[in-house]
């Protein structure tokens, strides 16, 4: 896609540095400008995915690219302000930004003129609907029935509407109704002022937070992807002077998981300290002096101060949160967080609430599961924990926390080039739709007997001509066994391992209903018996624990398995595969090839070995190309190919009973020749 080149006015960040959101933000831009806007559209994300930026971004190219629709972007404040004060400063920001557009200078919203002012300087087109507005809102300020006047200034956009001064209205950060009853009136005022308005509304904010319109259509933000983190990374670097290496590169890419906040802060600390990252060693120790102290330090301290002001509470949090502090477990109840936090019911259930929306926790069942997959918040509650909770000297924390930064830098980067090396189960599960199979695709040891040693393309063909009986489910839902049973993570990355949700014959019936469960294994040479059980021991413990009696168990090795290690996986009804099988059973899938030919092109002929019979079988292979309206050039290059064939066979052969079995199976676009002997 092209580079954006609209001017900066609200954003950040200028439009050629807003990497991998061009989708995102087409979007947007699409919805603004849609001739009737069919209810809200949600834009949400976790904390530091950008989400305000994309917005901003919006804002700036319809500021700068169309003259039909006025842009209005409003975010709510983290300071705690009144519900009337947030009604009239959206009520000014609007006013002040359709000034703006409607005189095409941005520069006006550097200004800070009263309504009064706003009024005067409008366009004449815009004047009598501005004075109105202004008017009625001054009239509904002398209301002592506050909602009354807050309606009147938060239906600003609907009444320039109905004046025919359309707009497309982004409100930010609306979480902040997680902490503020005023910001939460706001919203609930704003919200039924957009029902039925035709407006476009747009509400922003973290996808935790439940924004009450389930109907509304939603837009999520995810984490950038490796590429836009690396060139994240690059541009940062460029623009704070700090040089980088290829390495040093991925692994702030893949440290920070693409946040663009942390991964900027780490570039300020290192320009400001003159350090270059040309090390990892010199990115764990910017990186702890972050932890310790710095910009990211005190952007969690601000979240979990809004969360909990009062100290000892947030050490009874950073206590909770530590799993070296709760003795490894990674998961507490809900009624073990109340007793160490000591609060009333409806505190308590307001704090966990925000520590989910700020995805400090997460809460399933009943149950608290620490966030422990963010490698940063990981890392400030085991340093909060260590000083303030434990006591622990700071200086030997900060030593001992670069060090071990340091060892886990390659691990880091070790899992992400394993990752990349991934098969992607889950998204070859999903494409299992009953489908017909040759075994070879994903029997190894038929595999092996059959074409191990064999160039792709004969392999390719091979399989082809197989006959197809395999018989695949409709998965209709994937999942990372980890995310279903916790143990499996501890053995393998959370990419190598999938479980498959499906019906065998698509009858959607209890008695049809089968889950698969599968696993990439790691092994040099064919994997052995000892490994092969071994990982179908874990695999049933998770069916076992996931409660799926229904189950098949697919196990890929790198190499495949040897015939002792494949005799135990049929002994458990489970299938074994090499990679390069399941190279083969993705072109299947893939290419829609894998149903089963039909039986009534196939064609087999039995002949003695010797020239004569070579011969007859050409001459047979004819009679059945004409029959089928194959050409007859192509017929004669077939005829070759099939005595060079059976000579070949013929003079290679050890058959006791010297006879030449030839198979042709005629295909839409082909005829497959098998010789066996």
């Amino acid at each position: 896609m092209e580079e954006q080149s609209y001017p900066k006015i609200m954003a950040d960040l200028p439009a050629a540095d807003l990497v991998g959101r061009s989708t995102e933000l087409e979007r947007l831009v699409d919805f603004a400008l849609g001739s009737d806007a069919d209810g809200p559209l949600l834009a949400a994300g976790a904390p530091g995915s950008g989400v305000s930026e994309i917005l901003k971004h919006a804002y700036d190219r319809l500021f700068s690219e169309q003259s039909s629709v006025i842009p209005f972007y409003f975010a709510f404040s983290s300071s705690g302000e009144s519900a009337e004060r947030a009604a009239r400063r959206f009520l000014h920001q609007f006013l002040l930004q359709t000034v703006a557009f409607r005189r095409r200078d941005a520069s006006i919203l550097n200004w800070f003129p009263d309504l009064c002012e706003l009024a005067e300087i409008s366009l004449p087109s815009d004047g009598h609907w501005v004075d109105r507005l202004i008017h009625g809102v001054n009239q509904q300020c002398t209301n002592e029935n506050e909602e009354a006047v807050l309606g009147a200034l938060l239906a600003a956009p609907v009444r320039a509407a109905a004046a025919g001064a359309r707009s497309f209205v982004m409100i930010d950060d609306c979480d902040a109704a997680a902490y503020s009853s005023d910001a939460a009136r706001v919203l609930q005022i704003i919200r039924e002022t957009c029902e039925g308005s035709g407006i476009p509304y747009v509400f922003a904010g973290r996808r935790r937070f439940d924004f009450e319109m389930p109907s509304a259509s939603r837009l999520n933000i995810v984490d950038l992807t490796f590429p836009d983190a690396s060139i994240v990374v690059e541009r940062e670097a460029a623009k704070f002077g700090v040089a980088v290496t290829d390495e040093t590169r991925d692994l702030l890419a893949n440290q920070f998981a693409g946040n663009i906040d942390l991964i900027r802060y780490m570039f300020q600390a290192a320009a400001e300290q003159s350090i270059a990252f040309d090390t990892f060693l010199n990115v764990q120790k910017i990186y702890a002096h972050e932890i310790f102290g710095g910009r990211i330090r005190r952007v969690i301290d601000g979240t979990l101060d809004r969360i909990a002001p009062d100290h000892d509470l947030q050490k009874s949090i950073v206590s909770l949160l530590d799993v070296t502090s709760t003795l490894g477990s990674k998961q507490l109840s809900l009624e073990s967080w109340l007793k160490r936090v000591a609060l009333g019911s409806p505190e308590f259930a307001r704090l966990i609430s925000l520590l989910n929306i700020e995805e400090f926790i997460r809460v399933t069942d009943g149950r608290v599961e620490a966030m422990t997959s963010d490698r940063v918040l990981t890392d400030y509650v085991a340093v909060r924990f260590r000083l303030e909770v434990a006591g622990e000297p700071r200086a030997a924390l900060f030593g001992q926390s670069v060090a071990a930064y340091l060892k886990r830098a390659p691990r880091i980067m070790a899992a992400w080039y394993r990752q990349l090396a991934a098969l992607g189960l889950r998204d070859l599960l999903s494409g299992f739709s009953l489908q017909q199979v040759p075994p070879a695709a994903l029997d190894y040891g038929v595999f092996a007997d059959h074409y191990k040693g064999l160039p792709d393309e004969e392999i390719m063909t091979g399989l082809r001509a197989d006959e197809a009986s395999v018989h695949l489910p409709q998965i209709v839902y994937t999942a990372s066994a980890a995310d279903l049973y916790k143990p499996i993570g501890e053995l393998t990355d959370i990419d190598r391992s999938a479980i498959a949700i499906g019906f065998q014959d698509g009858r959607y019936s209890d008695d049809d209903e089968i889950v698969w469960v599968a696993a990439e294994i790691d092994s040099k040479l064919e994997a052995s018996r000892e490994l092969a059980e071994f990982w179908c021991d874990r695999l049933e413990m998770v069916a076992l624990m996931c409660n799926f009696p229904r189950h098949k168990l697919w196990l890929i090795s790198p190499e495949g398995f040897t015939p002792e290690a494949m005799e135990a996986l049929r002994e458990r009804d489970a299938f074994g595969s090499s990679r390069r099988q399941v190279g083969f059973l993705r072109e299947f899938i893939a290419a829609g090839v894998a149903d089963a030919p039909a039986a009534a092109e196939e064609y087999e002929v039995v002949v003695p070995m010797n020239d004569e019979s070579e011969m007859i079988a050409a001459h047979a292979l004819e009679e059945i190309a004409r029959r089928h309206n194959v050409s007859a050039k192509a017929i004669n290059q077939i005829k070759t190919a099939l005595l060079e064939a059976s000579i070949n066979a013929s003079e290679h052969s050890l058959s006791p009973d010297r006879r030449i079995r030839q198979k042709f199976r005629v295909e839409e676009d082909r005829i497959v020749i098998t010789i066996s002997n």
